[in-house]
């Protein structure tokens, strides 16, 4: 299981940047908090490479079947296939555990990465303000979509960093 320190490591790498852009603030302290918190009432799922942290994702339950993804998160140096097929094997597995039937989602409309990945994932809008935007999907729909698109883009097995 991923430390605090190791998840707000790769948080304070990537999520700064479009949490300015979107005009709020960036407090690692608060990060580490809500992370802190997060963690106490999640469930997570995580990928190491050399024994680092490169990809996680955190999910809390809400209600009878639906979870909220509270925390995304992948090095950029490791967005591959295989550290994404890893890490949405372990969700998918979550799922099955703990009858998940739904995911919501939160996106800085600023993290255009973060909005194009939950589109071709299969996540729908289902709320937007100025800031940003509320994605759901359907667990059937989503590992439908992963499994259609790991058929058909198999990406060559490599080692990884």
């Amino acid at each position: 299981m991923p430390t605090v320190e190791e998840l707000l490591a790769l948080d304070l790498l990537t999520l700064r940047e479009h949490t300015e852009l979107a005009g709020d603030v960036f407090d690692p302290e608060g990060q580490r908090r809500a992370i802190e918190t997060s963690i106490a009432v999640s469930e997570l799922a995580s990928v190491r490479r050399e024994g680092r942290l490169v990809a996680y994702a955190m999910l809390r339950p809400q209600v009878a079947g639906r979870w909220f993804v509270t925390g995304f998160n992948t090095h950029p140096a490791h967005r591959s296939a295989p550290v994404f097929r890893e890490l949405f094997a372990q969700l998918s597995a979550l799922a099955a555990r703990h009858g998940i039937t739904s995911l919501r989602s939160n996106v800085y409309k600023t993290n255009r990465l973060s909005m194009a990945f939950h589109r071709r994932l299969g996540f729908k809008v289902t709320r937007e303000n100025d800031k940003g935007v509320e994605f759901t999907a359907s667990v059937a729909d989503l590992g439908a979509t992963v499994s259609v698109r790991q058929s058909v883009t198999r990406a060559p097995t490599s080692r990884q960093r």
